[in-house]
């Protein structure tokens, strides 16, 4: 592995780990019913992942749950959900055993976006909207998006010499749609039900997620079974 993408790695696992101990620094005494809601819910929509055609990562809806969260809950509760769709979203029925620095990266790369995403979000719409939760899901996702699609995306250029441009727009053919129709249904719900209601909302979701992830598992599957059929024969 390249010098520069070690350096990079470490750079962004230190501050993953910076930023949770801030999180669990502040951690809320009360109200934690949400929490364990938005929790759950990430943690079983990172369950839904899909293999990207020609890369290493993975996608799953898990990022609708945060969103909504990120309208619901506190910022340091935000952090740890993030961090725990990661841990779920890397580890479950993972075909090989992923690496710890792999692990600690890819959750570091969610809780820096989410937490941008979500102080960002609270201090461009304070005093201007901000008492609505829709505008700040909408711009909440879409800050998220291409924050957490730069951080991995400079990883892969990096580890295989590709060109930044290039592995970004491979990532958004496959996830563009994909993301901006889960921020539209989070704005949704979040604009019919309250902060602190968004949950029933969030479980409403739920049979719509599940379909979205078995259509792009669905396309996935089409898609590397062309890539072999198109493979050089031996």
């Amino acid at each position: 592995m390249p010098k520069t993408a070690k350096t990079y790695i470490a750079l962004v696992i230190v501050s993953g780990a910076a930023l949770l101990l801030f999180a669990l620094g502040s951690w809320p005494a009360a109200g934690l019913r949400q929490f364990a809601i938005y929790l759950g819910l990430a943690g079983l929509a990172s369950t839904l992942k899909v293999r990207i055609p020609g890369m290493e990562g993975t996608m799953s809806p898990n990022f609708v749950f945060l969103l909504l969260a990120m309208a619901s809950c506190r910022f340091s509760e935000v952090v740890v959900i993030s961090m725990a769709a990661a841990l779920v979203q890397c580890l479950w029925a993972a075909t090989k055993r992923p690496r710890l620095v792999q692990v600690a990266f890819s959750a570091s790369t969610l809780m820096l976006s989410s937490a941008v995403a979500y102080k960002l979000s609270h201090f461009l719409l304070t005093g201007n909207g901000g008492e609505s939760s829709v505008p700040f899901v909408l711009l909440a996702g879409s800050l998220y998006f291409p924050l957490n699609s730069v951080l991995v995306s400079i990883v892969i250029g990096l580890v295989d010499g590709q060109r930044l441009g290039q592995v970004m727009q491979r990532c958004y053919e496959w996830v563009f749609r994909h993301f901006m129709g889960g921020i539209l249904f989070a704005g949704l719900i979040s604009g019919a039900y309250s902060p602190s209601t968004a949950w029933r909302g969030a479980l409403v979701l739920l049979p719509a997620v599940f379909l979205a992830f078995l259509y792009y598992r669905h396309r996935a599957s089409r898609s590397m079974a062309m890539r072999g059929s198109h493979a050089p024969a031996d």
